[in-house]
């Protein structure tokens, strides 16, 4: 077939050129998000009030966000994202915008007012977007969802954090708008606005506020727009269904309005609540261990471990609280999973009423100290890490407290510089006359240590008979253990003498078997512990800090651990079991000896439980001069991932290049002469396509090449040419030579940078990421067809089972089964 002239195409086209500008006098014909149209874009009164009513209802579907939001910022970038939303719905159907295009103009949307919107403080001028916001913007899109979820309450109002909101916001409107004015089906914008509602609502706080209430109003406003919406034009017809669908929707709303303002106000069930942080304390080694470390040198006094602000002196800041004995350390017990709750740590989450209960408020800010254990004081009610100032939200994603010991840790370890606003509630400390009249807490059941010394026990039951200590309550025998070791031991850190480190069984047994004890806080506290745990007392240890007088710094020196015991209708008190650190025992030899005494050789020393390598360290650090190696591997795992997450995220921009970079490779380097070079005319067509040139379905070469001549007419684009050269070599009867193929593609790439130089540069950069050319529907279509074919040859084939002919041979034979019969039948009919 001969392809017409273009004078043909132009006066065939003229026909439809005029019925286009009668169509564009009472409104452009709206083009959907796809091939098919839609329809034709509503009055603008009508466009203007269903914009400004998804602006409102989307403001009160995200409203429960701001129960978990400090300040309006959060506010800001929720009117911003629905205004933005609405305004690009708007002009894709005003402007005939296909599905990549949209897409890409509402990512740009998003990567050029998040800066503003989201991140003011980070941008230039509080709304010029900088390298750090994008990076923030890219990274966030898909962290902020996690980090809305796992950081404490109320978040901030900056960060990433925000970008909740705001995206949730652009994308609703967005949608809710296509649905409006790009569809057949605006009724299902209001699916959207409830979509939004739930999300709001899921990723909000336990606060209620009137939820109720508020949903309701919503789903009554938004049931009379789009019923309103969804009817025809008519005069009378939209105000008689606004006015039906308010009788219906308030009689149906009425009796639930009145449940709720009944009911009271309930808190909701979100989703900050299920997300289980994982954290296990058996993963790291105990704190008690460590001791020794600091109290020597530099770490005593060379280095300041952390600052207070407003506790006063002699408050005891406490570090980790260990409740079972396995025979070598004091450690948590339980962990994730565990029927022991003790080990159990769930996501920090301050309590609301915090600030009006009594409790002490304080301010640490960690220097020298390293370690996953964040320093607390009694029950924790609220803490709030900083950093210049500003809330930490690295670190508030990672808090973790164990309600049940008022452990706090922070998952990866605390970070120098790191402030913590402290809100908590002082553990009860009663007088002596009280504590003698308490009954241990028998209702909390502790895990049995592995092993208790001999020598433990036989000291402990030798002080009882010296003592005339017969029994009594329990307050009197943790108050009887507590000034046992204190009266009867003697102190020494192991600075100034041999005096093993270490809580062991061996060192217990070393601590016990002399008449004389001998150790610190870290021996005292296990022993006391581990007496009180074989004589029926719930007891755990505790180790800590004191503050020095006048506060400010807290050294290693500040160390000391004490025993905590559980007393009915009080809870934990603690003992402290440690002798002053003046009482110390005095050797024989400790007198100076003014004659000189031969040198004796003195016997070996008895070993008590080797101590650690790194005694001389930190908690949590590792030796210097090694290469923590899983360290390594993790930073490099973590860019990887940061890479990947890129990667993910940008895939239908980097993907739709590739995929038209390998068609280009496939179509130049066939192996057949005659595939090689039609291949170079499909390329032109595809290219052109993606330029805007879109020929009907069916088009031959010349037709689409007369299309193209017409689009670039003021421009020599010799498309015309090929499409005739083309033709003569595939219908012709020699077949191409690798001369002619190879000639071929480069009479294509000269045409193209032509068209591409007679385009606008915007075009030209839309047409590289434009779908246009990519034939995904038409091979959904073929596939489909094949897979009918298959199914219709299957059933076909099947029909064709022996005993089925068989089976429609004797229905046949049957009286009033044949097709006289049914022919008989239907004629009486």
């Amino acid at each position: 077939m001969s392809a017409p002239h273009p004078s043909d195409a132009g006066a065939a086209s003229g026909p439809a050129r005029s019925a286009s500008r009668s169509v564009s006098r009472t409104g452009p014909q709206l083009v959907g998000l796809g091939t098919r149209g839609a329809g034709r874009l509503p009055a603008t009164w009508v466009v203007l009030l269903d914009a400004a009513l998804l602006v409102v209802l989307g403001l009160a579907a995200l409203w429960p966000l701001g129960v978990a939001y400090a300040g309006r910022q959060w506010l800001v970038a929720s009117l911003a994202g629905l205004v933005l939303g609405a305004a690009l719905a708007w002009a894709g159907a005003r402007l005939r915008w296909g599905v990549w295009l949209s897409v890409l103009a509402l990512v740009a949307t998003y990567l050029v007012v998040g800066s503003a919107a989201a991140l003011p403080d980070d941008a230039r001028r509080r709304f010029l977007p900088t390298p750090e916001t994008l990076h923030d913007l890219v990274i966030g899109a898909v962290q902020t969802w996690r980090q809305a979820l796992t950081l404490p309450t109320p978040l901030g109002e900056s960060g990433i954090v925000v970008l909740v909101p705001f995206i949730s916001a652009l994308v609703g409107a967005f949608v809710a708008g296509v649905w409006l004015w790009r569809s057949r089906l605006p009724g299902l914008a209001g699916l959207t606005l409830g979509l939004l509602l739930v999300v709001a609502c899921a990723f909000g706080d336990i606060e209620a506020g009137a939820a109720v209430l508020r949903g309701l109003a919503l789903a009554v406003v938004g049931a009379v727009w789009l019923r309103w919406r969804s009817a025809t034009p008519a005069r009378g017809r939209r105000t008689r269904r606004a006015v039906a669908t308010v009788l219906v929707v308030g009689a149906a709303a009425a009796p639930a309005a009145g449940l709720a303002l009944l009911g009271g106000e309930q808190p909701r069930v979100v989703l900050r609540d299920h997300v289980v942080t994982p954290f296990d304390p058996r993963d790291y080694p105990s704190p008690l261990a460590k001791f020794r470390a600091y109290r020597k040198e530099p770490v005593r006094t060379g280095s300041t471990l952390f600052t207070v602000d407003g506790l006063e002196s002699g408050t005891l800041v406490r570090l980790a609280v260990m409740d079972t004995y396995d025979g070598v350390v004091w450690n948590v017990s339980g962990g994730p999973g565990s029927a022991h709750d003790s080990g159990t740590f769930r996501r920090l989450r301050n309590d609301p009423e915090a600030e009006t209960r009594e409790a002490v408020r304080g301010r640490i800010t960690i220097g020298d100290y390293t370690g996953v254990w964040v320093p607390s004081v009694g029950e924790t009610l609220a803490m709030t890490p900083e950093r210049d100032g500003r809330l930490d939200s690295a670190a508030a994603a990672e808090l973790v407290i164990n309600r049940q010991t008022g452990t706090v840790a922070e998952i990866g370890g605390v970070r120098q510089g790191t402030t913590f606003d402290v809100v908590a509630a002082l553990p009860p400390t009663p007088p002596e006359e009280e504590i003698s009249q308490l009954q241990a807490d028998t209702s909390l059941v502790l895990p049995a240590p592995a092993i208790v010394p001999e020598e433990l026990t036989d000291r402990i039951q030798r002080w009882q008979s010296e003592a005339g200590f017969t029994g009594g309550t329990d307050g009197e025998l943790a108050q009887f253990l507590r000034d046992s070791f204190r009266e009867r031991g003697y102190y020494s850190d192991g600075v100034d003498d041999f005096t093993p480190a270490g809580h062991g069984a061996s060192r217990l047994a070393v601590l016990t078997k002399t008449p004389t004890p001998v150790g610190n806080a870290e021996q005292y506290a296990a022993a006391m512990a581990l007496a009180g745990q074989r004589l029926g007392l719930p007891s755990r240890v505790v180790l800590g800090f004191k503050v020095p007088p006048g506060g400010g710094a807290v050294r290693g020196e500040n160390v000391t651990a004490w025993t905590e015991v559980r007393f009915k209708g009080v809870g934990w008190v603690a003992f402290d079991p440690t002798p002053p650190e003046d009482q110390k025992l005095r050797q024989p030899n400790d007198e100076p000896n003014e004659e000189p005494q031969p040198q004796v050789l003195q016997p070996p020393r008895v070993p008590g439980e080797p101590q650690e390598a790194t005694d001389n360290l930190q908690q949590g650090q590792g030796r210097k001069q090694r290469i923590d190696v899983l360290g390594v591997i993790g930073a490099v795992l973590g860019v990887v991932w940061d890479v990947a997450q890129v990667l993910v995220l940008t895939s239908p921009l980097w993907g739709v290049l590739l995929y038209k970079a390998l068609r280009r490779r496939r179509r130049r380097r066939a192996a057949d002469p005659t595939a090689r070079l039609t291949g170079a005319w499909q390329e032109l067509a595809d290219r052109t396509r993606d330029l805007g040139v879109r020929p009907g379905p069916g088009t031959t070469r010349r037709e689409g090449a007369y299309a193209v001549a017409e689009r670039y007419a003021d421009t020599d684009v010799g498309v015309v040419a090929l499409a005739h050269t083309a033709d003569r070599h595939v219908y012709g009867p020699d077949r191409p030579s690798e001369e002619e193929a190879r000639a071929y593609w480069s009479d294509v790439d000269s045409a193209l940078r032509r068209i591409r130089r007679a385009s606008p540069w915007w075009r030209r950069l839309l047409a590289r990421f434009s779908l246009a050319s990519v034939p995904w529907r038409a091979e959904v279509r073929r596939r489909r067809a094949g897979l009918l074919r298959r199914a219709r040859g299957l059933l076909h084939r099947l029909a064709q089972v022996p005993p089925l002919p068989r089976l429609r041979a004797a229905l046949a034979r049957r009286p009033g089964g044949g097709d006289d019969a049914r022919a008989h039948r239907r004629s009486r009919d």
